[in-house]
This record gives structure tokens, sequence and C-alpha cells, in this order.
């Protein structure tokens, strides 16, 4: 009986708010095309919700912690992704390395300057684009023989960007980011997956 392959996750630490909407999408599209699972804190409770993060973050092969909006808001600064970049940093230093992390940032350098910690860790720069977001992803998550392509990934972003309306109507909410719509997107975004994998077939 041939071994089952085991799907291996990543957690996602992105900013929750319209104007990263486009990003969001990119992420749970390119994600799951290069055939990771996505875990994200929308899927957790506000009661717990610290433990569950670590959770989450220990159940990961991966984290991915976009930077690119730690600006003010209303006067106050956004510390939810450095400090879950920081646990997560903290998981991958007791597990030796079998956690690996990686930093995503809108302009080159910032994130050094924002948070000299990280000075070990080269940040992949999208410029605030789904395109750059796929050129990242590809960057770290090599595939053999490179079968997913900056190509399929945005016929498949601009796929499920269609759907939007519909998920949204589906989940009775405004918002992507709740836990009903989230499940929706990853489903959706498999099924996109999918077509890719027929059409090369």
């Amino acid at each position: 009986m041939p071994r089952v392959k085991r799907i291996e996750s990543v957690f996602l630490n992105i900013p929750y708010d319209k104007q990263f909407e486009d990003l969001y999408l990119a992420y749970i599209v390119d994600l799951t095309q290069l055939g990771l699972r996505v875990n994200a804190t929308l899927a957790v409770p506000n009661q717990g919700r610290l433990e569950s993060i670590i959770q989450l973050i220990e159940q990961s092969d991966f984290s991915i912690h976009d930077l690119s909006r730690i600006e003010l808001s209303e006067g106050i600064p956004r510390f939810n992704m450095p400090v879950e970049l920081g646990l997560a940093l903290y998981r991958s230093h007791i597990a030796k390395g079998r956690h690996r992390v990686f930093v995503f940032e809108t302009k080159s350098y910032r994130a050094q300057r924002s948070t000299s910690d990280i000075n070990g860790i080269d940040p992949q720069i999208h410029g605030g684009t789904p395109k750059g977001v796929m050129a990242g992803l590809r960057n770290i998550f090599r595939q053999p023989g490179n079968v997913t392509t900056v190509p399929e990934m945005l016929a498949s972003y601009r796929s499920l960007k269609r759907k939007v309306p519909e998920l949204r109507r589906n989940a009775g909410s405004r918002s992507l980011f709740e836990a009903s719509v989230f499940r929706d997107l990853t489903v959706a975004a498999l099924v996109e997956s999918e077509k890719i994998i027929r059409s090369g077939t």
C-alpha cells in the first residue's frame, strides 16, 4: 500500500482589514496551489485566543508574517503581527528549525528598521501586489519542476476573486475576514488548484 504524503501546513499572519483583501486572496490561492494547508487566526474564537494561536503555530510546518501594515491605525500602532512573529520565532528556536519562518513586506529594508531583531531573515518584498505575493511564495516554496507558475496563480486568483460576492452572500457577511468565509475561500482555492492540475495532465 503506497504511503500517503503528509500535507504540510503554514500559519498565515496578516492584517485583517479591507485594504488588505486582494493580498489576502492571493495568499490563500497561492499557498493552496503550492500544496499547503493554511492555518489562520480567523478560525480561532476570541476566548483563549493567544493559546489557540500558539497551538496553530505549533501545528504548522511554516509561518508567513506580513509586516506591511504595522503602521499606526487611528493613532495606535498595530502590534498583532509582530507579536505572532515573535511566537513563531521562538517555536522555530525550540523546534531546532523544524518550524520555518518567513517575512513579507511591501518595501525593501523597512522590516529591518521596524523590527531590527529579524535582521537575519531576508523579507520577501511583494510591493503591495498579488503578483508580488505570488513571486515571493514561489521563491520560498520551490516545487520540483516548477509545476505552478505565476500566470497560473494569477488565473486562479482572478477566478476566485470573481466568486467573492457569492461567497459573501452565502456566509451572510460583508467581510472576508470571518471564519465561515475563510473556510469557503480555502475550499474554492482548492477547486481552482485542482483545475490547474487537471489541465496539465
